[in-house]
């Protein structure tokens, strides 16, 4: 396994690390096996990731103690671990650091939370409420100044908001999605983190699966640039043999490679959210960021997909894509011009109840 050096943390992190993601919907058994051999074979970050359950605060970090605070009971000293917060106030980031602690380390060799995260700051507003006097961040520096955590991690899905995030000069590390279609992190994110020596987390490697056909030219795509850890999801020990071999050896692509991943790039981003949310907020309430993850992605079975559909995005969050009224503004807003409204209509014929 190749290590590098995560920016001006000094941590030294595995190239191919373990995006959590995928385990929420395997059981703690199938889990618990894929971490511990990621972590014999030289995988050293683990980057915790929930789901939904991020969004329920009497359910966050419960389903991560069931399975990497399991591991990591035995393997502190093997893994560093990243736990991020949905949240954005003082006083929720106050609450979820303490809560991190208990049900993720308390116990084991390492009481701390290596990287804390303060993710999807894809809103300007979102920026500026965390940045300020009453915002997490001041939580997440009280902490570190506690020893609660050693570093902060800002994640985001929007270049320019992540960028808002970097210049403040108060992060260690960065995570953003970075693929052969999510290619305009290489115009200002990546440089100005080299620049102010921030570590550099990429996530949706495989495009959130949607480049699974291809998924090691992906990855070996990513590793020929300047990033420093690169976070596939992986649901089970199988998955986990296939990504960390490309943490050893990436050989840099052929040009037929190279020619074959950007042929499949562009056939899927004609269609491909970024999530960088410029469509939002829709006239009719609409989640389109979350119709589409919930469509285009592949970690959920189509009947799990169909039951998150109506029983949490119609029911629950009140967006139902029924409601598009084909205004457009949407497409207006999109930087990438997808078809918006008629990716929604196509959602509700795939995954509604009829």
């Amino acid at each position: 396994m190749q290590y590098r050096r995560l920016g001006r943390t000094n941590l030294h992190v595995s190239a191919i690390a373990y995006g959590g993601l995928p385990t929420v919907f395997q059981p703690p058994d199938v889990v618990i096996e894929a971490i511990n051999h990621a972590l014999d074979q030289g995988v050293n970050y683990f980057d915790l990731d929930e789901g939904g359950n991020q969004f329920v605060p009497e359910k966050v970090y419960l389903d991560g103690a069931s399975k990497i605070g399991q591991v990591l009971k035995q393997r502190r000293n093997d893994c560093y671990l990243g736990v991020k917060s949905m949240r954005q106030t003082y006083e929720e980031l106050q609450h979820d650091v303490d809560l991190a602690l208990e049900r993720l380390v308390k116990g084991t060799a390492r009481e701390v939370i290596d990287i804390f995260q303060l993710a999807f700051l894809d809103s300007p507003e979102k920026v500026k409420l965390v940045l300020s006097k009453q915002g997490g961040l001041r939580a997440l520096e009280e902490a570190r100044e506690e020893g609660k955590i050693d570093f902060i991690l800002a994640t985001a899905h929007n270049p320019k908001t992540l960028l808002q995030a970097m210049e403040t000069g108060r992060f260690d590390v960065i995570e953003f999605p970075f693929n052969i279609i999510e290619n305009e992190y290489l115009n200002q994110v990546m440089p100005l983190a080299e620049k102010m020596d921030l570590g550099t987390v990429v996530m949706k490697p495989i495009g959130g699966g949607q480049l699974a056909g291809l998924y090691d030219l992906s990855l070996r795509w990513i590793l020929q640039h300047e990033v420093d850890c690169v976070i596939p999801g992986m649901r089970n020990i199988e998955e986990v043999k296939k990504n960390v071999v490309f943490g050893s050896r990436a050989e840099p692509l052929s040009a037929q490679e190279l020619a074959t991943l950007e042929k499949l790039g562009k056939e899927v981003g004609a269609e491909y959210c970024h999530r960088c949310g410029y469509c939002m907020p829709c006239p009719q309430g609409i989640i389109i960021v979350g119709v589409m993850d919930l469509m285009r992605g592949q970690m959920l079975t189509l009947d799990m997909k169909k039951r998150s559909y109506n029983e949490v995005l119609k029911k629950r969050l009140n967006s139902d894509p029924a409601n598009c009224e084909q205004c457009g503004q949407c497409v207006e807003k999109c930087p990438f011009k997808l078809p918006i409204p008629a990716l929604m209509q196509r959602a509700v014929s795939l995954l509604g109840d009829g």
